[in-house]
């Protein structure tokens, strides 16, 4: 059975790639680029999801269970969601390095289109 979020992150995706792939304006592009990147985000949350399962850091368990039973059954991956919360910081200050790449383009060259900066390289 294909769950729903990993068709959401495949599309998601695809839409980011074409984006990149089809247009010519460089906002869109870094826009595309975060879509792909929020794909990664919901698939990497999405691995680690069980159905039941309990979380693996528990300060006070419940009256009549002890932390190694809990911990011994259904439990939820916390490095993947680890690893999506780092990606996520450093995503946005990718994001952000792009945005001012863009900015410090069109101020240089009075246009956001690849194809006319291209085209100026002489």
């Amino acid at each position: 059975m294909i769950h729903v979020n990993y068709v959401a992150a495949a599309v998601l995706f695809c839409i980011g790639l074409y984006a990149v792939l089809t247009r010519r304006n460089l906002l869109r592009m870094v826009m595309g680029l975060s879509l792909m990147e929020s794909s990664t985000y919901l698939l990497l949350v999405s691995m680690a999801y069980r159905r039941g399962s309990t979380a693996p850091v528990l300060l006070d368990p419940p009256p009549g269970r002890t932390p190694s039973e809990l911990a011994a059954g259904n439990v939820a991956d916390p490095v993947l969601q680890n690893f999506c919360i780092t990606a996520v910081v450093i995503g946005v200050a990718v994001t952000a390095v792009f945005l001012a790449v863009v900015v410090r383009i069109a101020q240089h060259h009075r246009t956001v289109d690849a194809d006319d900066i291209r085209a100026m390289r002489g």
